[in-house]
């Protein structure tokens, strides 16, 4: 007998065997196993096992479902209706509060479940399988610890009977599906919402505490100047929007004469602690500055620093640059931390740090894995607009770049990104701003751009990305005064942002458009010395080289923007630029043609 003609057999003989029947199925696992089999693998093992054991039991003595299989840290159970399933839900979550009593907070174990009701495929052996299964599983990723997420088909078909309240969460994308699915937290009746906080920003940004500098002498005059150093720094540090900085009254009361650097961060809850010692008098100072990581316990930068008093502690002096070497040294711990650790093990900060930065990098390698951790990032925590925003701006970087197959794929994606983000926050300030990017620099739609880029800065007038962009939409408009404006005034609002090179690309875009070609080759090569693989910023050093009559050096700019983007010709870059149907991307385009890109 031919092969394929046994394999029809056997494939025969288990379709006739298995058999479709309507269950609710639900999915559950543990929170963050990893990092809990890490600190505690015996007891977490043991606890796990205890459980599943008591819970299976108590479903057979009550004959409302059973457990399907065990799968390392998860469950699946099967119940033969919804009342049923949100019944042991919600047991589940009493059991597991019970299990914690008297644990620390860190040592809890904390389970997350998603549940669907629906036909679903049984084998001879009492698994199950089908797309319902998948859906529940799916679901399950939506909810954060202590989360119940259901479908529609379970929040309609419950009954008066059960007690529970159902929270819309809207039209959620689940990987792997292509059409979002309405989904819905489930909870006790009565019970409040927040107990169950959905992430906020501040939840995706490392924290950083400060504290006191510590006098090499310890007179009261140099104890006082101590705190006024540390004060500067938090106030310099502060207007970094991807830091969360410890408040200076909260971090006044600690030194490392008497506390540890461990002692430091679990008091006030901080990822990374800065310290130092400092000698001086009035006129001159020197400081010894470390900035250590409280979870590896090691110093990541540290640098000495003399200067005169006045220069120091001046509204623009040394400390605001070393603010930004401090926040530079933070992206860059975490930039490596997500590249050479398992993103499960990471923390949510770690992973968007880490994103941003490889994004930016530019390389493709870089930033293929930047989208990697930005889609792990959402699946890991749906509910937080902000990764959604950065992935849309991915999409549209991508599609800068010359990476992208299909154009209007990217274009989809990003809007979808954005979409997804509005519906969660529809005041989502990132969100709108990278709306606006892409409306811009996708769509070509100026129009819509400018009216979220507005709305984004009605809310935050400081937003300094979104002053930016709105700037250079200016800019593409010929409207140099008004383009000049909003850059610059981006620039001095993102003083430590870790992708300057970003801000003084969009003032050197908006210089160009106001005709002022010095001013933008100056920004340009500020920009470049940041980052080299910019291919927006090589064009426009290009253009301000040939237009300032530097033409052997407009050439070659143009060369060496050929060979990180060989595909360029004057006619895709008019395709893609939203200035094209305007005076100065005309004029732009004349300037890249003389400079020696091709035509077509």
């Amino acid at each position: 007998m031919e092969a394929g003609m046994v394999i029809g057999q056997t494939t025969a003989r288990h379709l006739a065997q298995l058999a479709e029947v309507s269950t609710a199925v639900l999915f559950m696992d543990i929170v963050d196993s990893v990092r809990l089999i890490e600190a505690d693998e015996t007891g977490v093992v043991a606890r796990w096992l205890s459980f599943v054991d008591e819970l299976k039991a108590d479903l057979q003595a009550r004959t409302t479902g059973r457990i399907v299989k065990r799968m390392g840290d998860g469950l699946l159970l099967e119940f033969p209706s919804v009342e049923d399933a949100i019944t042991t839900a919600f047991h589940i979550l009493d059991r597991v509060s019970l299990m914690n009593t008297g644990l620390a907070p860190a040592a809890q174990i904390q389970m997350r479940m998603g549940m669907h009701v629906g036909k679903v495929i049984r084998s001879p052996e009492r698994d199950i399988f089908g797309k319902q299964v998948n859906l529940a599983a799916r679901l399950m990723t939506l909810a954060r610890a202590g989360q119940i997420v259901t479908s529609a088909d379970v929040r309609d078909a419950v009954t008066d009977g059960v007690h529970a309240d159902f929270e819309d969460l809207g039209e959620c994308y689940l990987k792997n599906l292509a059409h979002p699915v309405r989904a819905f937290l489930v909870h006790p009746q009565g019970t409040s919402l927040q107990t169950l906080p959905m992430l906020v920003a501040e939840d995706l940004l490392p924290t950083i505490a400060v504290i006191p500098f510590t006098p090499k002498s310890r007179s009261e005059r140099q104890i006082a100047l101590g705190e006024i150093i540390a004060e500067d720094i938090i106030s310099a540090l502060s207007r970094s929007t991807d830091l969360h900085v410890i408040s200076r009254l909260s971090s006044a009361g600690f030194n490392f004469s008497a506390h540890s650097l461990k002692a430091v961060g679990q008091a006030l809850s901080a990822d990374f602690v800065l310290s130092g010692t400092y000698v001086g008098d009035d006129r001159n100072v020197t400081l010894n500055v470390e900035l250590a990581d409280v979870r590896s316990g090691r110093v990541i930068w540290s640098q000495d620093l003399t200067n005169k008093m006045a220069m120091l502690l001046g509204k623009d002096g040394a400390l605001q640059s070393l603010a930004y070497d401090i926040h530079q040294a933070i992206v860059a711990t975490e930039m490596h931390r997500a590249q050479s650790k398992p993103m499960p093990t990471l923390e949510s900060y770690s992973i968007l740090m880490g994103a941003v930065a490889l994004m930016h990098r530019l390389s493709r390698r870089d930033f293929d894995y930047a989208g990697e951790l930005l889609r792990h990032l959402i699946e890991r925590v749906p509910n937080a607009p902000e990764p959604y925003a950065w992935m849309a701006r991915w999409h549209v970087l991508k599609v800068q770049q010359g990476w992208a197959d299909s154009v209007e794929r990217e274009t989809k994606r990003a809007l979808d990104r954005t979409q997804t983000a509005l519906r969660i926050d529809p005041l989502n300030v990132p969100a709108l701003v990278s709306e606006g990017f892409a409306l811009t620099n996708l769509k070509h739609d100026l129009e819509e751009a400018l009216d979220r880029y507005d709305h984004a800065l009605e809310i935050n007038p400081n937003e300094p990305t979104g002053r930016s962009l709105r700037g250079m939409l200016h800019g593409f408009q010929g409207k140099g005064e008004l383009a000049v404006r909003d850059t610059e005034r981006a620039m001095h609002l993102a003083p430590l942002d870790p992708n300057r090179f970003f801000f003084l690309a969009m003032a050197a875009g908006a210089s160009m458009a106001n005709e002022d070609y010095s001013r933008a080759l100056e920004l340009t090569r500020q920009s470049l010395r940041l980052n080299r693989m910019h291919t927006s910023t090589l064009r426009m050093k290009a253009v301000a080289e040939m237009r300032l009559g530097r033409e052997e050096e407009g050439r070659q700019t143009a060369s060496k923007l050929l060979k990180l983007q060989p595909g360029l010709t004057v006619d895709s870059w008019k395709k893609g630029s939203p200035s094209a149907r305007y005076p100065v991307g005309q004029h732009f385009a004349q300037s890249l043609k003389e400079a020696g890109i091709p035509e077509n």
